[in-house]
């Protein structure tokens, strides 16, 4: 997981919900960079599958 100072269930949550909303926002937008610092860039694979996405 990253290294959000959150517990396991808050980052898992977090990396869901910002791969979700990333998948709408523009590029470069502040949920691609929360990605990017906080989870090496890696998206919720199982959000992407629920989308459609993965």
């Amino acid at each position: 997981m990253g290294s959000t100072g959150r517990t396991p269930p808050d980052d898992m949550k977090l990396k869901s919900s910002a791969t979700l909303f990333e998948t709408v926002a523009p590029r470069d937008s502040v949920f691609a960079s929360l990605l990017e610092k906080y989870f090496n860039g890696e998206r919720d694979e199982k959000t992407l599958r629920l989308i459609g996405k993965g």
